[in-house]
């Protein structure tokens, strides 16, 4: 064997060698605030422009998906029946849809009643474009994820949706997307190229950095590393980063599976009793259910990334 075949099947060998020691991870895909988040007066063309790039990068990759639907979006005045059809989009596309209450409303700042509303309201539309795909689960997840700031609100509205055939959707992975979107659609609007780009590689890896996090604190409180429920938006940023983000999950091992099989992790069994006005992760509320804390863990709070700096302040001049 000469030189040159040597030296490639030992690269060969190394290549097979290492995807073989490639951690076994398994991840549940989620979107939020279907049909679109428009927050750049984009309108209609760049909703349907990005629910087209998202669903394509989906369906190439054979990602399953539960989108929540906030109901409301679709009262657009003479754009009703074509924002519907953006939802009818993810269906064909063998998608599940998921309520989001009717307009994105904050449990902190409503009674229950209003609250129960918010999600009879916010399942009218979704209920029948998923007629045909019955059975399946109903999915529910509060807006900011604020899951109720007293007892009572917290145990009621759980109830009320466990008794109307919902299950709660928890999320461990936080992309922060929201943050980063605010300054990717000021840099499209200004066509400036280069910032964009700096905003899609930002977004990249901080979306790897917390996932990274998680992937280290999930065995501090579980023994073990977990199957991950990522949480995104149907934004532009995604429209134009999913499919180098789902990329980058698999290079780390990832496996995308759907919010069903998510749900059997004996993780998500877990019951969730934490109080807060907040909307922390998961992965913090079950280690305070478990009545724990970080003292003594390898990792700590302090170790969760946040979005840089110059990408905060491009959010908060919005």
């Amino acid at each position: 064997m000469n030189l040159k075949l040597l030296i490639i099947c030992l690269f060969m060998s190394l290549s097979v060698s290492a995807q073989t020691n490639k951690p076994a991870r398994r991840m549940a895909v989620t979107f939020d605030d279907l049909p679109y988040v428009d927050i750049g007066q984009r309108g209609l063309p760049g909703a349907q422009r990005a629910t087209k790039k998202i669903l394509s990068v989906l369906q190439a990759r054979r990602v399953p998906v539960v989108a929540f639907v906030n109901e409301g979006k679709l009262q657009v005045v003479g754009e009703v029946d074509a924002r519907i059809a953006l939802l009818r989009q993810w269906v064909d596309a063998g998608m599940v849809l998921g309520n989001h209450t009717f307009s994105h409303a904050d449990f902190n700042t409503l009674t229950i009643q209003e609250f129960q509303e918010e999600i009879i309201k916010g399942e009218v539309v979704t209920r029948r474009l998923m007629r045909s795909h019955q059975p399946y689960q109903l999915y529910f997840r509060h807006p900011h994820t604020h899951t109720g700031d007293t007892k009572a609100k917290k145990e009621a509205i759980e109830g009320f949706l466990a008794a109307s055939g919902y299950k709660v959707t928890p999320h461990t992975v936080d992309s922060e997307d929201y943050v980063f979107n605010v300054g990717y659609l000021c840099a499209l609007r200004n066509k400036d190229e280069a910032m964009a780009r700096s905003l899609r590689e930002a977004y990249l890896n901080f979306t790897m950095a917390a996932t990274e996090f998680d992937e280290r604190f999930s065995p501090e409180i579980f023994g073990h590393e977990i199957t991950q429920t990522l949480l995104v938006h149907a934004n532009d940023i995604n429209a134009d980063c999913l499919d180098e983000m789902l990329r980058r999950f698999a290079a780390r091992g990832y496996r995308f599976v759907t919010l069903d099989e998510a749900m059997r992790d004996p993780a998500y069994q877990v019951k969730d009793t934490y109080i807060s006005k907040f909307g922390p992760t998961w992965l913090w509320r079950w280690m305070k259910s478990k009545g724990m804390d970080t003292k003594g863990m390898k990792v700590s709070g302090k170790d969760d990334p946040e979005p840089p700096e110059w990408v905060m302040d491009l959010y908060r001049q919005r």
